[in-house]
């Protein structure tokens, strides 16, 4: 048997460990909802997935891949959910406004230039890069996290399931893209499974608690 044959199986095993990624919103939302308040948290999160699910719908769509469209679906109706419930709880409704309203404008922008692009390629290429992209910012983001825990030597503030669970999912989807030979899909993720064992590694070199973190929290408090 090889690659191709498994593309498939691949395929659904990214989709479903992508939905069960997404899926993780639902107990953040929970607590907001037991709290009653959003506190200090940010809608970012949230907002930059409705705007990552939302332009990789669009590539998918213009690719006529049903998996990017079924997966991108799902994460775009989570995401738009989680950003409502933020917003009926958090204080800083206006930010939150502020933000819908950059999105709203930009997914204009997106529709208007999709239709007047007649050459079906360059339109691929053009939201390929765009989805990409923000793909590369979500994975890098833990860079911050990694120097802070090298430095403390301690991987307290690292949350592993969540890291795992990225790994598998940027695995499946590096796995597709490889063999579905796209670049925008194998290219980010293969940089997110990369950033993932780091992290992972990491648990490995440092315990889960040290001197210096308890100094840390200890300075905090």
């Amino acid at each position: 048997m090889n690659l191709f044959e498994l593309k498939e199986p691949i395929a659904y095993l990214a989709i479903v460990t992508t939905i069960l990624q997404f899926l993780s919103g639902i107990l953040v939302c929970k607590q907001y909802v037991v709290n009653r308040t959003t506190a200090e948290a940010s809608s970012f999160p949230f907002i930059a997935g409705v705007l990552s699910c939302g332009v990789w719908f669009l590539y998918g769509l213009a690719k006529r891949n049903d998996k990017i469209v079924i997966v991108n679906t799902v994460g775009l109706m989570l995401m738009i959910s989680y950003t409502t419930v933020f917003y009926i709880y958090t204080f800083k409704k206006s930010a939150v406004l502020r933000q819908c309203t950059c999105i709203i404008i930009l997914f204009l922008i997106l529709l208007g230039y999709i239709s007047v692009e007649e050459d079906n390629e360059n339109l691929v290429i053009r939201l390929g890069t765009l989805a990409s992209s923000f793909t590369l910012i979500t994975v890098a983001a833990p860079m911050s996290k990694l120097w802070y825990v090298i430095r403390v030597k301690s991987t307290e503030c690292l949350p592993f399931p969540m890291i795992l669970m990225s790994l598998f999912v940027s695995a499946f989807w590096y796995l597709y893209g490889y063999i579905d030979q796209d670049l925008f899909i194998a290219g980010p993720n293969l940089i997110g499974m990369i950033l993932a064992l780091a992290q992972l590694a990491l648990f490995v070199i440092f315990p889960s608690t040290s001197h210096s973190s308890v100094q840390y929290k200890s300075t905090i408090a």
